[in-house]
């Protein structure tokens, strides 16, 4: 499993913007392997934090246009430019 994440400052974009973008990509396609992603806002942050089934499924992600990273999408959308990291899940509780 691979956890993704990517975050930008949120100082110019606003929260109910960036809600709509959001909510408009949740109900479309989702890229193969993506577990689950999650869009979260702090101290002037918003970040976007997805679980791949794969590195592989994370990189055809960012390779295919049609359905696009949603980190990248997103960010794209707010025309934010976000850094982007990437893990190897190693353990987990839950």
């Amino acid at each position: 499993m691979i956890l993704s994440i990517a975050q930008a400052s949120s100082e110019g974009a606003g929260t109910t913007e960036m809600f709509g973008i959001w909510s408009d990509m949740v109900v479309g396609d989702r890229p193969n392997g993506l577990v689950d992603s999650y869009l979260l806002q702090g101290d002037g942050t918003v970040h976007v934090v997805s679980v791949w089934e794969s590195q592989e499924a994370h990189d055809a992600a960012l390779q295919d246009k049609a359905t696009n990273h949603p980190a990248y999408g997103f960010f794209d959308a707010c025309g934010l430019d976000p850094t982007h990291a990437t893990f190897r899940v190693i353990g987990r509780m839950g």
